[in-house]
């Protein structure tokens, strides 16, 4: 079906509703559906998209404390107009360095000794660092909680920063959950007929299909996966133009995947001609829950 999913990731504690109200309300108005990554207890986070001044604080915040969001996304969802899905327990970053494999927490005071040295960083993502068992408990506790305080069923779970190894994608299908992403070309994900499958589907399509993501949804039998395709300022939107027309011709879901916090200035009208477009190439709004079921 030529479905059309937007995904915002991150919203939090740390969420203002009057910037997301700006971004979405004209969408709302037209009954376009939002699918929000939500982070149940997230860190704050401090100069975010630029890795070079990044840092994050290492306090979890709940987002029920943040009473005004709770209110206003509730209301949408009992107007069927957003999704809720699970973006992590607090998305807090670890870093090691390029000459060191030990791991810390990218706290300010972790970073500056390394920063202050010239030392290459590569960032770790939540579900990228950790083992599994305390994915698994993290990944319970926080759908748990956002089930409870939303008064829904979350089905699909987003990984912070896009990173996410073998633990993490076996801790989230123990939990009963899809994954909105694509994430690595190889095969990290349980071993079943099914799943490769679908992966060897995935391989035959890049030999015909150089320059497209592969689009189709991909089983591997414990959980589902549909690539996001990234609408940030570094877009190349012909590619972007590109992915989505193929999708229309071949009557594909297209997820759109961005924050919310980014869409400024020329992002902002690219994003809304983006969604225009699909609109008028009879595209219909979903949510991601109704297309991974």
């Amino acid at each position: 079906m030529r479905n059309f999913i937007i995904r915002d990731d991150d919203l939090s504690f740390w969420s203002s509703v009057d910037e997301i109200d700006a971004i979405y309300k004209e969408l709302f108005d037209k009954r376009v559906k939002i699918s929000f990554a939500t982070i149940a207890f997230s860190v704050k986070m401090h100069n975010g998209g630029d890795f070079n001044n990044f840092y994050q604080d290492d306090i979890n915040k709940p987002i029920s404390k943040n009473r005004e969001l709770i209110s206003y996304i509730k209301e949408k969802i009992d107007e069927n107009l957003v999704e809720i899905m699970l973006h992590g327990y607090n998305h807090l970053y670890a870093f090691k360095t390029k000459d060191s494999d030990k791991i810390y927490l990218a706290t300010k005071k972790n970073l500056d000794p390394f920063r202050k040295e010239q030392k290459e960083i590569i960032f770790l993502g939540e579900y990228n660092y950790q083992n599994f068992d305390t994915l698994f408990k993290k990944t319970k506790e926080a759908k748990e909680y956002l089930e409870d305080i939303f008064c829904i069923k979350i089905k699909n779970f987003v990984p912070p920063s896009n990173q996410i190894n073998k633990n993490g994608i076996r801790a989230i299908y123990k939990n009963g959950l899809n994954l909105s992403g694509m994430i690595d070309k190889r095969y990290n994900r349980e071993v079943n007929f099914r799943g490769l499958y679908s992966y060897f589907k995935r391989i035959l399509f890049k030999v015909f299909y150089k320059n497209i993501t592969y689009p189709y949804v991909m089983d591997y039998k414990t959980h589902k996966e549909l690539c996001g395709y990234a609408l940030t300022p570094s877009t190349d939107f012909k590619k972007y133009y590109n992915q989505l027309n193929f999708c229309k011709e071949h009557n594909l879901a297209f997820q759109l995947a961005t924050h919310y916090w980014e869409l400024n200035g020329e992002l902002r009208d690219r994003f809304y001609q983006i969604v225009e477009y699909a609109l008028d190439n009879k595209f219909e709004s979903k949510f991601l829950k109704e297309v991974l079921r």
